[in-house]
């Protein structure tokens, strides 16, 4: 081998030498990338199955709630209805209040009238 033929063999010995350094360097830095991404996933992962526990822990919290506001509402049915009968009565005797007001009102005017024409009848005589 001449010395041109070594200054090309190792001309392109270096070539390749630095062509391999620089995919051993990509190589290294997609496996980084990679690495970050699997760890930033798995966080999020994370952070989403706790998210679901929060949320599955608050809806059995509501649930536990509304079975209490169905228990209460139903053990308070019967004092609204008998609340609510109350005013139904209470509605029917100020009816019967007004009619009977009326009905004072007319007799009294009625008694007014024939007093005072009794009055007139006997004094006129």
């Amino acid at each position: 081998m001449s010395g041109d033929e070594t200054a090309s063999v190792n001309a392109a010995l270096l070539q390749m030498a630095a062509k391999i350094g620089g995919l051993e360097s990509t190589v290294s830095t997609l496996l980084q990338t990679w690495q970050r991404m699997e760890e930033k996933a798995s966080e999020g992962r994370k952070d989403l199955h706790r998210k679901v526990d929060d949320l599955r822990a608050e809806m059995t919290a509501m649930g536990a709630q509304v079975t209490t506001a169905t228990k209460d509402i139903s053990d308070m049915k019967p004092t609204v209805q008998a609340v609510q009968n109350v005013q139904v009565q209470a509605t029917g005797v100020r009816n019967a209040s007004r009619w009977l007001y009326w009905a004072a009102v007319g007799l009294s005017g009625g008694v007014g009238w024939i007093i005072t024409n009794f009055i007139d009848i006997h004094l006129k005589r």
